[in-house]
């Protein structure tokens, strides 16, 4: 008996400790390490969110940016930090794909970080240079299946959401292609724009503006339904290929340790951010949607989605890292 009152006497000074902690939150400014470049979608967004939600608490919130090593160097510095909630993680899809194509981490990915709140989900769209003449995905494929493994496609990184997606696309439709990483997307859009590289399944909100002035050709959305900011370009399943659907989140999340008044304050104050009528427009505007869920919720999806992502590295034959 005197070791289970103990114990619950123990519990009940974690958790007034904590409440403690989050009645003084933030003692200073927060960090938001990203996993991306500048520039990329999940930097648009993140500095986007840090705005309205550095005015809410009362603190600077300062973006930086750790590009490369396909956001493990960004997440492991995070899963290190001291858990106080003023160092977080601005991460993406790619977060689900870090264990199965580094598997020699010093870190967990899932295990060793908090969920804090996701942010958005971003429809990707597939573009390739004007040049090609390819007016339709079918004309890509057609391609690819002329010449297996002649065709070049770029990402972000090994196990990038622009990685891991194109893959899901060559899985679906039965071609192959080369794999060409970069530190980040900005530099893969350069390349396709110069006709070097044949294609990047990228984040909408990086692509409408190429789209837009003729620099790129979008042949196919992720989403269901087609986007405002590109109403002509057909869905993955318009296009004739269902199974290349794939849906870019973007989230936060904190050392596992942080304590859990002080997430919840986090979750709290950054859902009523990105709730706010002038983000949610400017979200709609790059084709993302507001992307609200609770802590323990945001743990339970990355723990899916990263089994869903080791389904794809297998089927892809990706090798680890």
């Amino acid at each position: 008996m005197k070791n289970t009152a103990g114990v619950i006497l123990f519990a009940c000074l974690v958790v007034l400790s904590g409440m403690a902690d989050a009645q003084t939150f933030p003692s200073r400014n927060i960090r938001f390490i990203g996993i991306a470049t500048p520039g990329t979608a999940s930097d648009i967004v993140g500095r986007a969110v840090a705005e309205p939600l550095s005015r809410q608490l009362g603190r600077a919130i300062v973006i930086d940016q750790r590009g490369g090593a396909g956001g493990t160097l960004a997440a492991g510095a995070v899963a290190r930090a001291e858990p106080d909630g003023h160092t977080l993680l601005l991460t993406t899809s790619a977060q689900s794909g870090m264990k199965w194509l580094y598997p020699n981490l010093t870190f967990d990915p899932v295990k060793d970080v908090a969920g804090v709140a996701g942010l958005v989900e971003l429809p990707s769209v597939l573009v390739v240079p004007p040049q090609r003449n390819w007016a339709q995905l079918k004309d890509l494929i057609a391609a690819a299946k002329a010449k297996p493994g002649a065709l070049n496609f770029g990402s972000g990184g090994m196990g990038s959401g622009t990685h891991l997606s194109s893959e899901m696309v060559m899985l679906s439709a039965g071609i192959s292609a080369n794999h060409v990483p970069y530190k980040g997307t900005a530099e893969v859009l350069v390349e396709v724009v110069a006709g070097r590289l044949d294609w990047i399944y990228v984040p909408v909100a990086a692509a409408v503006p190429l789209i837009k002035d003729g620099r790129l050709k979008g042949l196919a959305v992720s989403s269901r339904a087609r986007i405002a900011p590109l109403p002509d370009i057909p869905t993955m399943a318009e296009a004739g290929l269902p199974g290349g659907e794939y849906m870019f989140w973007i989230g936060l999340f904190a050392p596992r340790k942080t304590p859990r008044p002080i997430v919840e304050k986090l979750n709290e104050e950054t859902l009523k951010a990105i709730a706010l009528p002038e983000l949610r427009d400017r979200f709609r505007g790059m084709g993302a949607e507001p992307f609200p869920i609770k802590p323990a919720d945001l743990d339970a999806f990355l723990a899916a989605d990263t089994e869903k992502m080791g389904q794809v590295v297998k089927a892809a034959n990706i090798k680890p890292q």
